[in-house]
This record gives structure tokens, sequence and C-alpha cells, in this order.
């Protein structure tokens, strides 16, 4: 593909502006039939190299990448230029001068405004295409799968295991599911990430008044979207209990910790509250708290056969910095080598890692040891 890319335009020279001899529509043309067989190798893409790979398909044409929209200014130019002599043929003597005038200028804002929009639509279609390349790099950087899922039918299945997707009375669907690996100083485990997507249906009552000041009662229907982001992963370490922002009415429990910060923010539903007191240790509690003061409407809920659904409003975990793009593939070449950086991500299974690590007892044990022996060696000395 490269080389055929290169018989295309063997006269270009990196770094180099396309000169007026160019014939104005050939550059664009080649360029989108590059982008075109970039974004195939993209979505073929199994590693970073290729991506790299995809990217070295711009390498024919000269820094930055950009499309020629010489030839469109001029057309519109043109267009802008006849549109007055064109509006007083057509409409005289129907139209006065004025009126004739002003249909001008409204063609010449049509015009604007397609160019405008085409030419927005141009550098959108680099940077969706970038940003396409670096999300795909994420993923392999953090050795994440993209797993294809039918919406619905998946977020009914995790309505059988979590309360968590029992949303929405018009619309349930799974929009993204992502699978990882983590792998801690002290704990390792698997989970999918998702992005859960509800509708609420409501009947809506609303007064209109006509120009005689009758009143009138009428419904409408509205449509409320909501979105969830959160992680669904193995934890043995406590069961049937949920802890939530989110006010959990009657089935909340009497029982609250020794944190003030903790039980103003979060309401906790256990099957037993000696199962609270024992999970939700000083450290547990710390952590959850500093979890909620990043993540909106955070919400927990352990299940009985031993797995946890953490998730929250915010959508930004899986955003990395893009720093480069198509527009510069040299500079954008070296940023896909090189790892990105989550830190969103990196932040929420961090946190998960360390309530494993302060929920398991043999952190209990391991502490109480060393207490020990310190207390052991304090004496003797």
């Amino acid at each position: 593909m490269r080389e055929t890319a290169t018989q295309k335009q063997p006269e270009s020279a990196p770094h180099k502006k396309l000169g007026p001899h160019k014939k104005l529509g050939s550059h664009n043309k080649q360029l989108k039939e590059a982008l075109a067989l970039v974004e195939q190798q993209t979505n073929r893409a199994k590693s970073d190299s290729d991506l790299v790979a995809a990217i070295s398909l711009l390498d024919t044409f000269p820094e930055p990448i950009q499309f020629d929209n010489r030839l469109l200014n001029r057309i519109c130019i043109g267009a802008g230029v006849l549109a007055f002599p064109l509006a007083a043929f057509i409409f005289h003597p129907t139209l006065q001068p004025l009126e004739s005038g002003l249909t001008a200028m409204a063609g010449v804002l049509l015009v604007l405004l397609i160019n405008i929009f085409w030419r927005r639509h141009r550098k959108n279609s680099l940077t969706n295409l970038s940003d396409t390349i670096h999300y795909k790099s994420c993923l392999f950087d953090y050795g994440l799968v993209d797993k294809p899922v039918q919406p619905h039918r998946k977020a009914v299945e995790l309505q059988a295991r979590f309360d968590t997707f029992k949303q929405g009375n018009h619309k349930n669907e799974i929009q993204r599911l992502i699978e990882g690996t983590y792998k801690g100083t002290e704990h390792s485990f698997t989970f999918d990430y998702f992005h859960y997507h509800y509708v609420n249906m409501r009947i809506e009552t609303y007064i209109t008044t006509d120009s005689k000041g009758r009143t009138r009662v009428r419904t409408r229907t509205v449509y409320d979207h909501f979105d969830r982001y959160g992680f669904t992963l193995p934890f043995k370490y406590t069961r049937r209990m949920r802890i939530s922002e989110t006010r959990l009415g009657f089935f909340s429990s009497n029982w609250k910790s020794s944190s003030i910060k903790f039980n103003k923010r979060f309401s906790v539903q256990a099957a037993r509250e000696i199962e609270a007191a024992k999970f939700l240790k000083p450290k547990v509690l710390t952590e959850i708290s500093d979890a909620g003061d990043m993540l909106g409407n955070m919400d927990l809920a352990f299940t009985d056969a031993g797995e946890l659904c953490f998730s929250f409003d915010n959508n930004n975990t899986l955003t990395g910095h893009r720093q480069s793009s198509l527009v510069t593939p040299a500079a954008f070449k070296q940023e896909i080598k090189g790892h990105n950086n989550l830190r969103a991500l990196d932040a929420a299974l961090e946190f998960l890692h360390r309530l494993m690590k302060y929920s398991d007892n043999n952190f209990d044990q391991n502490t109480n040891n060393k207490t020990a022996v310190h207390i052991k060696t304090g004496s003797t000395s």
C-alpha cells in the first residue's frame, strides 16, 4: 500500500508545502484515499506496531498533513460574487432592490456556512481517526480487549447478577465492555470495564395558552437518558452488601461507621450489620471516602456470588491526553510507540487493589504479627 502511495506522488518531499503547480483536488483525493487505508489498517491492528505501520502510510505526504481548501475557497468566492447579480436577474422586477439585496446576502451566508461545514468536516476526519488510533494504543498499552456485545442482552445478563443494572423503565444497554487484568503487588484480578446506558420514560403535563387567553392541559412523553461507568470483578472478602452515595431508603442499614465523613456521604445496605462492621474497617472507610471525593455517585455492590460492581458517573476512565495527531505523523508515531498513561484508570484499579488488601485477613494478621514483634522486641531491650 505504501509503494502505491509513493507512485501516485513521487515528487512530494517531506516538510515541503504543496506547490501551486499541483492540480487542485488531486492532493485531496490522494489524501482521502490514504486516510481510508490508514483507517482500514487501524481497525485490523493488534499492537502498537500495527498502528505505527498504519500511520506510516502517510509518510509520502508533506507535513503538516492537511486538506487543500484553495479550490473550495475559490468556488465559494465565485458563488458569493455572482449572488448579487444573479438575485437581481432572477427576481427583477418581482422584488424591490432591498429585497433582492437581502436575498443575495442570504445566498452568500449559505455559501459561507457550506464552506465552514466542509472545512470542519475535512479537519474532523483527521482528528477523529487520530483519536481512534490513540484510543486503541491505550488499550494495547494496558492489555485491554474491547469485547463485542449485544447491548440489551448483555444488560439483561448483568441485571441477573447486580442490582446496579436494574435501572431504566424504557431502555437498558451495555454500550461498551472492555476486558482486562490487573496485577498488583499483593492481589491480581480480572475485570470488565463497562459503559451502561439506560433511559427512563415519563409522561409530563404542561399548560398552553392561545392568543385568546384560553388554557389547555397537554401531555407529552419525555425520555431521560443516563450513563454509568465502572467495573465488575471477583471479590471474595464480603458478600451481600451495598455501599452507595444514592440513598438506599428503606433497605439501608441502621449501622453507622466511626467516620463522620463516610456516614454523611454513603448509605450502607448489608445482610447483617456485623458483616458491615467487619468489612468497613478504618482503612477501608478511608479508601472509600477518598475514592468518593474523585468520583460522582459512587456505588459498590457486593453480591452473594462473590462479585463486585464498582460504578460511578465519571466518563473519563479511558480518556488519555493525546499530544500529537496524523497532522504530524512523525511525532504521532513516536507517541504511539511510547506508553500512554490513563490516570483515572490507574487510580480506579489501585483503589480496588487496596480494597482487597485491607479486606484480606492476611493483611490483619501480618499487621498484628508486626505489632507483636515490635512489642516483644521493645520489652526485651
